[in-house]
C-alpha cells in the first residue's frame, strides 16, 4: 500500500501537467469555436446561445490556463474570479440553449420555460453580485499537488443545487427535443447535439470540486478525472460545434465538414499541439535544471511548420475519403475548374505572349490584336508601335472585313498584315471572333514564317475560344446561384423542422434579394436573370397570375419592378436635382437603357457614385419587394 502511495505522489506532478496542458489546448480550442461561430451566417437564437455558451467556456478554461503560469497571489484572485464568471453564467446560458433547440424542433414556450430562463438569469446574475462579496468564494488557497483555487464558502453549496436542478430540467428539454426528430438523420444529428451539449457540464465538473474534501483526500483519482473530463470536453466541443454548424450555415453536410474539420486542423489543433510541445520540453528542463529556451524556439518553430505541412499535404486526401462520397468524381471537377479558369488577365498576358513572338518571328515594329464582340471590336491589345488610331481605325477595318466575300486566314491592308482567327460553332461553321495586325514588316514574309504565324494565331485563337466558352459557363453560374442559395436555405431550414422545409414561401433574405433584384433588372426587357429569377416564386407573383387566369409570371414580375421603381418618383414634373437622384437613376440605367457613362454625365455624377447610388437604389426597389411580399403573405 506505501508503494502504492509513494508512485501516486510521483506520477501526480505528471498528471497535473497533462491536465493543464489540456486546459490550455481546450481554452485556445473553445476560443476558435467562438470566433468561428461568430461567422455563422444565419443567426437565430439556437445559434446566438450557442455562441455565447462557448463564451463562457473561453472565460472558464481561459482563465484556468493562465493560472497555471501565474505565481502573484493577487494576479490569481482575479483569474479565478473571471473563471467563476464563465462557471456563473453557464446554467442560465445552458437551459436558454436547451430552450432554444426544443423551440426550432417545433414546440415553443407558452410562457413557461421562457419565465423559467429570465428566472435562471436573474438567480446567475445575484450570484455574480455576490462574487466579489466573498460570500460565494473567499481568498486564495495554494495547496501543493493542487491547482491554485478560490476557497469555498457560504453560498457555494447552494450554488451547487441551483447548477444540478438547472442542468437537469436543460437535459429534460434536450430529451424532449430529441424525441421531437422523426426521420434517423434528424435524430442521428440531434443525438450529436445532445452529446456534444455534455462538453460544457462535464468541463465544470473539476472547478466544483476544488476546495472540497473529495479533491483533497484523494488527489490521484481528482487529477485522473480532471484529464479526462478534459479530454472528454475538447472531443464534445468540436461535435457540439459541428452539429450546431448544420443550423448556422445554409451549406451542404460535406461543405460544412469540410470547412470545420480545416479551421480546427489550422487553428486549436496546430495551437494545442505547439503549446503542449513547449510546455513538455520546458519542464523537462526545470526537472533536470537545464535552460531549454533554444530548444523550446525550435520545438515551437518546428511543430508549426511541419503540422501544417501535414495539414497542407493529407487534408484534400482525408477530405476526398470521409466527406465527399460518392460525389468524390464532380467535386474533384468542380475544384479543377478554378485551376485551369482562364482569367481575362490570363487572357491579356497570354495574347501579348502571342504577339510579341510574332514581332520577334518576323521582325516587325508592333502588333496588335482586337477581338470582335457583336459585330465591333471590343478589347484591343498593342505590342510596340502599331497603326491603330481610334475609333476611325475601327470602323475602316470592320468595313474592310465585312466586305470581304470569304476571309482567309492572312490578307494584306494598308501596309497590315491581318491574321483572322476564327472558331467553329456549334453548327460547324466558321466565325471570325479577333483579328491580329502586324505592322512594319522591313521584309517580305517566307512561306515557313508564314507557316508560324498561323501556327501562333491558331493558339491565339484557341486561347479566344476557351475564354468565350468559359464565359458562357460562367454566366450559367449566375444564374445558377441563387436558385442553389434558396435550396441551401431551405435545406438549413428543414433540417430539423420539416414544415420549413415543405414551405412554398420564398425565404426572404435582404442581401439575396438585393442582389436578385439588380440581376432581374438588368434583364429586364428580355434574359435569363429575369426569365429565371427567384423573384417569380414570390407568392404576390403568384396571386396576380391566378387572378389573371392565363397571366404571365416574366410580364408581372416585370410590372412589380417597374412599380417599384415608379414609388421612387418624387411629385411633380421630372427634375435632375439630389431629391431625383435615385428614381432618375434607375430610370435612365433599366428603364430606358442608357449606357453608364452617359447616365453619369446626364446626372453630373462620377462612375464610382453611380454605383454607389445605384446600390442604395436597388435597396430601395428590394425593400419595397420584401413589404409588398410580407403583405402578401399576411393577407
Amino acid at each position: 500500500m506505501d508503494q502504492l502511495f509513494i508512485w501516486q505522489l510521483n506520477i501526480l506532478p505528471f498528471l497535473q501537467t497533462l491536465s493543464d496542458i489540456l486546459t490550455a489546448a481546450i481554452a485556445i480550442t473553445s476560443f476558435s469555436l467562438f470566433i468561428y461561430a461568430l461567422t455563422f451566417k444565419l443567426h437565430d437564437r439556437l445559434t446566438i446561445s450557442f455562441t455565447i455558451l462557448l463564451f463562457c467556456m473561453v472565460l472558464v478554461f481561459g482563465s484556468d490556463a493562465f493560472v497555471a503560469a501565474v505565481r502573484d497571489k493577487s494576479i490569481l484572485e482575479i483569474l479565478l474570479r473571471i473563471d467563476w464568471i464563465g462557471i456563473i453564467l453557464l446554467p442560465a446560458v445552458y437551459f436558454n440553449f436547451s430552450d432554444a433547440l426544443l423551440t426550432f424542433t417545433g414546440k415553443p414556450s407558452r410562457g413557461r420555460r421562457r419565465v423559467l430562463s429570465i428566472i435562471t438569469y436573474i438567480i446567475s446574475v445575484l450570484f455574480l453580485c455576490f462574487l466579489p462579496t466573498r460570500l460565494l468564494v473567499g481568498e486564495v488557497v495554494i495547496k501543493q499537488n493542487l491547482s491554485p483555487y478560490l476557497q469555498r464558502n457560504l453560498l457555494i453549496e447552494i450554488f451547487t443545487i441551483y447548477f444540478i436542478l438547472v442542468m437537469v430540467l436543460a437535459w429534460y428539454n434536450m430529451l424532449r427535443a430529441v424525441s421531437r426528430t422523426v426521420t434517423h438523420t434528424s435524430r442521428r444529428r440531434m443525438i450529436y447535439l445532445v452529446i456534444g451539449a455534455i462538453g460544457p457540464v462535464v468541463g465544470s465538473f473539476p472547478f466544483l470540486l476544488f476546495g472540497s474534501e473529495f479533491a483533497s483526500k484523494n488527489l490521484f483519482l481528482f487529477w485522473i478525472l480532471a484529464v479526462a473530463t478534459n479530454i472528454i470536453v475538447g472531443v464534445l466541443s468540436i461535435v457540439m460545434t459541428y452539429a450546431v454548424s448544420f443550423f448556422g450555415f445554409p451549406w451542404p453536410d460535406r461543405v460544412i465538414k469540410s470547412r470545420l474539420f480545416r479551421w480546427i486542423m489550422r487553428g486549436p489543433a496546430t495551437a494545442s499541439l505547439t503549446l503542449g510541445a513547449t510546455t513538455l520540453v520546458k519542464r523537462f528542463g526545470d526537472l533536470f535544471g537545464l535552460d531549454l529556451s533554444l530548444v523550446v524556439i525550435l520545438v515551437m518553430v518546428g511543430v508549426i511548420v511541419l503540422f501544417e505541412y501535414m495539414v497542407i499535404l493529407f487534408a484534400p486526401l482525408w477530405e476526398r475519403i470521409f466527406f465527399s462520397g460518392s460525389d468524390r468524381e464532380d467535386l474533384e471537377i468542380i475544384r479543377s475548374v478554378e485551376e485551369r479558369m482562364l482569367t481575362q488577365k490570363d487572357l491579356n498576358q497570354f495574347l501579348e505572349m502571342i504577339l510579341a513572338a510574332i514581332c520577334d518571328r518576323v521582325q516587325a515594329k508592333g502588333a496588335f490584336l482586337t477581338i470582335l464582340e457583336k459585330d465591333s471590336f471590343g478589347t484591343i491589345l498593342t505590342i510596340g508601335k502599331t497603326s491603330i488610331r481610334g475609333k476611325k481605325f475601327e470602323r475602316e477595318l470592320i468595313q474592310f472585313l465585312t466586305s470581304q466575300s470569304e476571309l482567309p486566314k492572312q490578307m494584306n491592308w494598308k501596309k497590315i498584315l491581318l491574321i483572322n482567327l476564327f472558331r467553329t460553332d456549334p453548327k460547324g461553321d466558321k466565325r471570325i471572333i479577333g483579328v491580329i495586325g502586324v505592322n512594319g514588316l522591313k521584309r517580305t514574309i517566307e512561306d515557313e514564317y508564314h507557316k508560324a504565324l498561323n501556327r501562333l494565331a491558331s493558339r491565339a485563337a484557341m486561347a479566344l475560344n476557351d475564354r468565350h466558352q468559359q464565359e458562357e459557363l460562367l454566366n450559367s453560374m449566375e444564374i445558377f446561384t441563387p436558385q442553389v442559395s434558396m435550396i441551401q436555405t431551405l435545406l438549413a431550414a428543414g433540417r430539423y423542422d420539416r414544415k420549413d422545409a415543405l414551405s412554398e414561401e420564398l425565404p426572404l433574405n435582404k442581401a439575396e434579394v438585393n442582389q436578385w433584384v439588380k440581376d432581374a433588372l438588368s434583364h429586364l426587357w428580355g434574359g435569363p436573370k429575369l426569365s429565371q429569377s427567384p423573384l417569380l416564386q414570390m407568392s404576390v407573383i403568384q396571386k396576380t397570375i391566378t387572378e389573371n387566369g392565363n397571366g404571365n409570371a416574366i410580364n408581372s414580375l416585370r410590372e412589380l419592378l417597374r412599380t417599384a421603381i415608379q414609388q421612387l418618383r418624387p411629385a411633380g414634373e421630372r427634375q435632375y436635382t439630389n431629391e431625383w437622384i435615385l428614381y432618375n437613376l434607375l430610370d435612365l440605367r433599366f428603364i430606358e437603357g442608357m449606357r453608364v457613362k452617359d447616365i453619369a454625365r446626364r446626372l453630373s455624377l462620377s462612375e464610382a457614385d453611380l454605383y454607389r447610388k445605384q446600390r442604395i437604389a436597388v435597396a430601395a426597389v428590394a425593400d419595397y419587394l420584401i413589404n409588398i411580399e410580407m403583405e402578401s403573405r399576411s393577407g
